[in-house]
């Protein structure tokens, strides 16, 4: 059985975009430690590879999972910081698309002609890169307000609009940007918490990947420990979003830990998928598989933490 000490010390041996949310997250490293390690991304690593794929235009290449929103998506996960020159013009565009500058956000329009997925991404993105742009806040309002009555999102309303059963993928689609929007004073923190806690609860009645009638795993896709999961939902990022929530206390959350658990003790250290074969999710290079491993070292040596349930509390990022 490999210990926490073990597992650490692998983790600590992985990139830098690994190494400060470790410190971050499972050795409670003060942030200026942390933060020190997280700039490091921008000069080795992963980040700063990445970063050399934007052309001239300012644009990521398009292809299956490489263009700007996926990259950009990725970058901030892995700890590329807020004030980074790079994300600003992709952004901006993304923008511009379907709500023009000095123009008030048509949020009806904009929830029947654009995939759910995608304003949440733009308003997480926006949020961390450009908090201060005036279309936001009616964005993420729009986001918001296509809350199903189960408490989830589901990308399938723009174009069935008969759709009332929340997505999973949507779901975290959502919750995870619009957290982003919170932390930035975009979006009020208190009419995010009680669409989060509605939330929480649809994919706790589901066990993060049952069904509630059933009992039935939905698909064993959501069981697969897999990073980066870009639109993709598995359990793994259900309780990566959880932990920083209350929720991450409930019982009903038993079942999936014990899950990502035996897969970890199934597949062993450093065996943990970077992507599901189907996918290939990310064309640039694999992943390290620490990846996935230091989220799934989150619930098996950290207990809950109160004070990362607040907002703009201890995870800023990744």
């Amino acid at each position: 059985m490999t210990t926490e000490a073990e597992t650490t010390e692998w983790l600590l041996d992985g990139d830098p975009a690994i190494r400060w949310q470790v410190m971050r997250d499972l050795l409670d490293e003060p942030a200026a430690v942390w933060e020190r390690e997280r700039r490091r991304t921008l000069d080795e690593g992963w980040v700063a590879a990445l970063l050399t794929f934007q052309d001239s235009n300012g644009e990521w290449p398009k292809g299956r999972w490489t263009d700007s929103t996926w990259t950009l998506l990725l970058l901030v996960a892995l700890g590329l910081p807020e004030e980074h020159a790079a994300a600003r013009g992709p952004i901006e565009r993304l923008l511009g698309r379907f709500m023009p500058e000095e123009a008030e956000v048509d949020q009806a329009f904009l929830l029947k002609r654009v995939d759910l997925c995608h304003p949440a991404f733009w308003l997480g993105l926006a949020a961390h890169f450009l908090p201060a742009d005036p279309r936001l806040p009616g964005l993420g309002a729009a986001v918001l307000s296509a809350q199903l009555a189960d408490g989830g999102w589901n990308c399938h309303v723009w174009n069935h609009p008969e759709t009332h059963h929340g997505s999973f993928h949507t779901t975290l689609n959502v919750l995870e940007n619009v957290r982003v929007a919170v932390e930035r004073g975009v979006v009020p923190a208190t009419a995010f918490r009680k669409v989060e806690l509605a939330a929480a609860e649809f994919l706790l009645a589901h066990r993060l990947y049952r069904s509630d009638h059933t009992d039935e795993v939905i698909s064993t896709r959501f069981t697969e420990l897999s990073y980066p999961w870009h639109w993709h939902y598995t359990v793994l990022r259900g309780l990566d979003y959880l932990r920083l929530t209350p929720a991450i206390a409930d019982g009903r959350l038993d079942d999936p830990v014990d899950l990502c658990l035996r897969s970890a003790v199934r597949t062993g250290a450093g065996r943990y998928r970077s992507a599901s074969r189907e996918h290939c999710l990310w064309r640039w290079r694999s992943p390290d598989r620490r990846a996935a491993g230091t989220r799934c070292a989150r619930y098996a040596f950290s207990a809950p933490d109160p004070d990362r349930h607040r907002f703009g509390g201890a995870r800023s990022a990744g």
